[in-house]
């Protein structure tokens, strides 16, 4: 459990909006009757994210104050590898199925809104919250402890009818996707990268781009391993730098 006062409110912040998306998704599901998989989902989704960015946005500003954000060099090569392929797929889309209507501008509309929320709240509020933890502890803590909140995040999409073992999957990728994202944002920088790589991917998929145009789906394919073999090798040069340190310190 967090010790410090900064990165209690973050996470209390950080479990409301779980909260929130769980009452979302159960809502939609029992009362809409649209399920985590029906093209309609987004859609229906969509007034209920729009409140979870406000609460994620009002968070931040709250606690801004005691917010210091990462500093040192600004760093993007890693990054890169997976965002223009990004943002390609979504450019080559909109050329090639894009159109003026409200079907094709929902689901446009609702990814940015996830990105921005998902991103303040769990890169902007909580692993920035937790590294305020005391010196010798607050990296790894922040980098693991975020991405397994992020994680448990997708464990209430089972409230919109998504199946058991795909959320067990979901649970898998997306604590591999919260440590990309913080190591991304520790390296960049950057919440506004990461908010407009999380909609991109997201939107790739809600708007159904990676069935419209299948080569989509193995390039996803390729970029969930890129992003797993990245996550890798930079914890593995930041324990070892841990280790290093700690030894000349000793």
């Amino acid at each position: 459990m967090p010790t410090t006062k900064t990165a209690r409110l973050a996470l209390a912040c950080t479990i409301i909006y779980i909260a929130g998306m769980g009452v979302s998704n159960l809502l939609i599901y029992r009362v809409f009757n649209v399920s985590y998989n029906d093209a309609t989902f987004v859609k229906t989704l969509l007034p209920f994210i729009s409140l979870l960015a406000l609460w994620a946005l009002g968070s931040f500003l709250a606690l801004r104050n005691r917010l210091t954000p990462p500093d040192g060099p600004r760093r993007y090569p890693a990054f890169l590898v997976i965002f223009i392929p990004l943002v390609g797929m979504a450019l080559y889309y909109w050329a090639t199925h894009g159109e003026l209507t409200p079907a094709f501008a929902t689901p446009l509309v609702a990814t940015v809104l996830i990105g921005l929320a998902e991103e303040m709240m769990f890169r902007r509020v909580l692993y920035v919250g937790l590294l305020q933890e005391p010196q010798g502890t607050q990296i790894r803590g922040a980098l693991l402890g975020s991405a397994v909140v992020f994680s448990l995040l997708h464990s209430v999409n089972v409230l919109a009818g998504l199946p058991f073992p795909n959320m067990l999957l979901q649970l898998v990728t997306t604590f591999i996707a919260g440590l990309f994202y913080a190591l991304m944002y520790d390296y960049t920088k950057s919440i506004g990268l990461m908010i407009a790589s999380h909609f991109l991917w997201d939107y790739l998929i809600f708007s159904g781009a990676v069935t419209k145009i299948p080569v989509f789906s193995g390039v996803i394919t390729v970029l969930n391993i890129a992003e797993f073999v990245i996550v890798v090798v930079l914890l593995t040069k930041r324990w070892q730098q841990e280790r290093l340190s700690s030894a000349q310190n000793a």
